[in-house]
Order: structure tokens, then C-alpha cells, then sequence
């Protein structure tokens, strides 16, 4: 008896252990990975908050700048207009964690020694961070901010 070599069958196997060795390298090479955040950015935000005495949502929209450490804390401050109610230039800062799948949670301390919580998306190389207010708060209340990396020098 005789064995014969099938060349297409040989060709076929080659080709699944050469896929089959490249695919976890392929999965990690798409896969996103953030390790450090850090840099400046300019941000804008908006939603709606029930302020007390007022049963009815305020919108409310405002811009500013962010800068990231890279270690964990970070640094802001900004101009927003609630309702009628106007702040200008409001320094205050946090604290973040950065996953390596890109996505984090910021926690800020406002002057008025109040917090927040905004889950957040690292997008587009870190370039952009979309983040979603998630602190419970009455019906109504929302937030959103998108951040933009500045340029290091025009």
C-alpha cells in the first residue's frame, strides 16, 4: 500500500495552522488598548438637573478644559449656563481609572465640596472621550460631555 500526498490537502492544513497562529495576534492588534490618559482637552457638556424647590428639569450646557495626569487625577475648568443661573471660569478636579479596553470612570470634587460620577470611552486613539453622567439623581436629571485632545503647540 502506497501513501499519497494530497497537495490541496496539505495547502488547506498550512493554511489553518498559519490562520490559527496569527489570529491571537490579530484579535489583541484590533482590540483596543488605553494605558495611560493623560494631556489636555477641551470639553463641552450639556443635560438637565432638578435643582431643590423646583420639581421641573433645568437644561443646562457649558465648556471648559481638562487635563489628565496620566497617574490617576486630573485638573478643570469651566464656564456653563444653568438655565438662568451662570458660572464662569469654576476650577475644580478628580480622580479617573482607565481600563485597558478603553473605558473608565471620573469622579470630580466641585468647590461646593459636591461630586460626580461620569463613565467615560477613550475613542479614536485619544483624541476624543465621550463620558455619561451615571450619579443617581431625580427624574430628569441627565449629563453628557464630549472632550476633544488639544493640540500640544498651533
Amino acid at each position: 500500500m502506497t501513501k499519497r500526498f494530497d497537495m490541496n490537502h496539505i495547502a488547506k492544513l498550512a493554511l489553518i495552522s498559519g490562520l490559527m497562529a496569527l489570529a491571537p495576534g490579530l484579535a489583541n492588534a484590533q482590540a483596543p488598548r488605553c494605558l495611560v490618559l493623560t494631556g489636555t482637552y477641551a470639553f463641552t457638556f450639556n443635560g438637565a438637573a432638578v435643582f431643590p424647590g423646583s420639581p421641573n428639569p433645568v437644561p443646562f450646557n457649558g465648556v471648559g478644559i481638562s487635563t489628565f495626569d496620566g497617574y490617576g487625577k486630573w485638573t478643570a475648568t469651566e464656564s456653563a449656563n444653568f438655565g438662568a443661573f451662570v458660572v464662569r471660569s469654576v476650577p475644580f478636579s478628580g480622580t479617573y481609572t482607565l481600563n485597558p479596553d478603553c473605558t473608565g470612570t471620573a469622579t470630580a470634587k466641585f468647590p461646593d465640596g459636591s461630586t460626580g460620577r461620569q463613565d467615560f470611552v477613550v475613542a479614536d486613539g485619544g483624541k476624543v472621550i465621550y463620558a455619561i453622567g451615571v450619579d443617581q439623581g431625580p427624574p430628569g436629571t441627565w449629563l453628557a460631555t464630549t472632550f476633544t485632545k488639544m493640540p500640544v503647540s498651533w
